[in-house]
């Protein structure tokens, strides 16, 4: 098991590297505007970096990218930034990048939304695999987001990694547990914050109401690979999250 840690993309790129080098064994690199993202970055340089530190790398596209937005010119925009992102992302050496899901207005309804996620991320695999990378697939925070929607895009695109986020998924009365049990031969990277249920807050483990005794053992049976602190707090409790985590992890 590695733990890594995301940079903040308004910050300095080279100074993220440096602080998250000190303290993981990994960067989650979040490719987004206005530090992080591809069109700024000396992509030579931040893999320099990396490999000087000796600190591995996780991709990570920008969230907010439309690839379920009814209209046809945006989502082909989205999957085209996307690329470009793939594109710096072999640059740093990432194998395996994060795609988030994402679902068209409420007119909309959940069988339309997920087509059109199917019909982008089977585009985003084939232009990805230009590049060497592996697509994961990150479920959001909405109530579509429940098990059986993401089952039946994540059936339908056998290439297609699942990214586990469990702050994301124990939202809206969903069972973490029930994921990992399910889809555990697809999860290749994952993301660990807390919440109370209702909110996406990216909270210290243990400052929320995820049972994270149940989660580590259920995850203990399947998964030994990357799993990234998206804690958004300040460093010292980000820290402390840390080393919780680690001796829950050996001691369940």
């Amino acid at each position: 098991m590695k733990i890594g840690y995301p940079n903040n993309p308004r910050k300095d790129v080279m100074e993220e590297i440096k602080w998250i080098a000190e303290h993981f064994d990994f960067i989650d690199f979040f490719m987004e505007p206005d530090k992080a993202y591809y069109d700024v970055i000396d992509a030579e340089l931040v893999r320099k970096t990396l490999n000087e530190y000796d600190i591995g790398i996780v991709g990570h596209t920008p969230y907010y990218l439309p690839f379920s937005s009814p209209i046809e010119v945006i989502r082909k925009i989205a999957i085209e930034e996307a690329e470009k992102c793939f594109n710096a992302f072999e640059k740093l050496g990432a194998d395996f990048v994060t795609v988030h899901g994402g679902w068209p207005p409420s007119l909309f309804n959940a069988k339309e939304g997920i087509e059109l996620q199917i019909e982008s991320f089977k585009i985003l695999l084939e232009r990805a695999e230009k590049y060497g990378i592996k697509l994961m697939y990150e479920s959001g925070v909405k109530e579509l987001d429940n098990y059986t929607n993401v089952a039946k895009i994540m059936q339908a695109l056998p290439k297609l990694y699942f990214h586990l986020d469990v702050g994301h998924v124990s939202l809206h009365g969903r069972d973490a547990c029930k994921f990992i049990r399910r889809l555990h031969t697809k999860i290749k990277h994952i993301h660990i914050h807390d919440n109370f249920g209702k909110d996406d807050l990216h909270l210290p483990i243990g400052t929320g109401k995820i049972k994270w005794e149940n989660v580590i053992r259920e995850l203990k049976k399947y998964y030994d690979g990357t799993i990234t602190l998206e804690i958004f707090s300040d460093r010292e409790y980000v820290l402390l999250a840390k080393k919780r985590f680690e001796e829950m992890w050996r001691s369940l």
